[in-house]
């Protein structure tokens, strides 16, 4: 019987044990394939293609293994990508000009007899780059015999006024200074001298075309990152201004303090000026416009930087022979990390070790992946980050074997 037993158990052991294997091999073929492949490599997350892996918020891994490569990569241009476009708000210069006051008397009497003479005498004080069209008027209760203006000592007026409103006179631009003296004299009456010439002048008002420049400026900012300006070839400024070609006069452009462009442009046409690399600097840049007379409203304002076309850089990182024999018996203890300076946006890329690509897409801060071992050698080994679509901001790229 003991023998009987014996043979029926020693029949039966590897049968039970196919069984077993039968059950694990379909309980493995039922697991979600982002368990059973983690079972079956022994890693504790998700894998991707080839041996790699995308993850959340922190390093899956986290930091503490032996670093090999540990590199700040900076922001990589989307494929294709060749410019970087600043948008600056749409913005309004003008130049206000209106007629205003710039010495006024109340009355002023001027009388020339054979025994006496009074004349009248007006200082004002004006601004030339400023004020233009300087007039003079005045209203005559009594006039009677020539009258003579001058202006700075030179004479601008002289004749008889028989109206009790006169035209203005027009002071001769030519003649106007900071400071200025207007002197009211009358003729003399000749052999009647008993008589007397008199002009008793009332609201006598100097007035002038003054323009107003606290509107005619504006300044705005725009920021070039230190890997913007680094591969920048040259940068174009484009705008539309809107204005009347009637009322419009010279539009100047600085970039940075330093003179742009100056001169008059087209109302209403697509305008592009020229920067070179040396007029921009990295971090804050300013740009300004000035009128010097209108209105101009500058409409779908943007600098555009043009990029060079450089290959995107390649990092290398040494595996010593031990330690590429330890990622070979453990395999798939080498690790990739990307950490990205923005959160809350899709990145999309490749890493390319060893001429092996593999392909991520998170929207995390960070990304990490386990390197198959297959595609690593002994000693010096590459890696590439290659983007897809828009730029990458890579803040620092590290290689370590846990």
């Amino acid at each position: 019987m003991r023998r009987r037993g014996e043979a029926v158990m020693r029949t039966s052991s590897p049968v039970v044990v196919l069984l077993i294997g039968l059950i694990l091999i379909l309980y493995i073929l039922f697991l979600p394939p982002g368990q059973r492949e983690a079972l079956l490599s022994g890693t504790g997350g998700d894998g991707g293609s080839g041996g790699t892996g995308g993850t959340g918020g922190m390093p899956p891994g986290g930091y503490g293994g032996t670093i090999v490569l540990d590199k700040y990569v900076g922001t990589l241009a989307g494929q294709g990508q060749s410019t970087i476009e600043h948008t600056i708000p749409t913005t309004t210069v003008f130049t206000a000009t209106n007629t205003e006051e710039v010495k006024f008397i109340d009355s002023m009497l001027v009388k020339k007899s054979a025994f006496s003479s009074q004349k009248g005498t007006i200082t004002f004080r004006t601004d030339p780059g400023v004020a233009k069209n300087h007039l003079l008027t005045f209203n005559v209760e009594e006039a009677k015999g020539p009258l003579f203006i001058t202006l700075n000592g030179i004479p601008i007026f002289q004749r008889e006024i028989t109206s009790k409103s006169p035209d203005p006179i027009k002071l001769p631009s030519e003649l106007i200074q900071m400071e200025n003296t207007i002197e009211f004299a009358v003729g003399s009456a000749g052999w009647v001298f008993w008589s007397a010439n008199t002009y008793d002048m009332r609201n006598v008002l100097v007035s002038a075309d003054i323009t107003n420049f606290a509107a005619s400026q504006s300044e705005q900012h725009f920021t070039i990152l230190p890997d913007e300006h680094l591969q920048m070839e040259k940068a174009t400024l484009e705008f539309v201004p809107q204005c009347d070609p009637k009322q419009s006069g010279r539009l100047t452009m600085t970039v940075n303090g330093g003179l742009l462009y100056a001169g008059f442009i087209d109302c209403g046409v697509l305008t592009r000026q020229d920067l070179s690399k040396e007029q921009l600097t990295v971090g804050d840049n300013r740009l300004g416009f000035m009128s010097s007379q209108g209105s101009y409203t500058l409409d779908r304002v943007r600098v555009i930087s043009e990029l060079k076309q450089d290959d995107y850089p390649v990092f290398y990182f040494n595996l010593p022979p031990d330690m590429f024999q330890a990622a070979n018996v453990f395999a798939g203890r080498v690790s990739v990390t990307l950490r990205f300076t923005e959160g809350n946006t899709v990145k999309q890329g490749s890493v390319v070790v060893n001429g092996y690509q593999d392909s991520f897409n998170t929207p995390s801060y960070y990304y990490q992946a386990t390197l198959d071992p297959g595609v690593l050698v002994p000693n010096a080994n590459s890696i590439q980050i290659i983007p897809q679509g828009g730029p990458l901001n890579v803040a620092e790229l590290r290689v370590e074997m846990i």
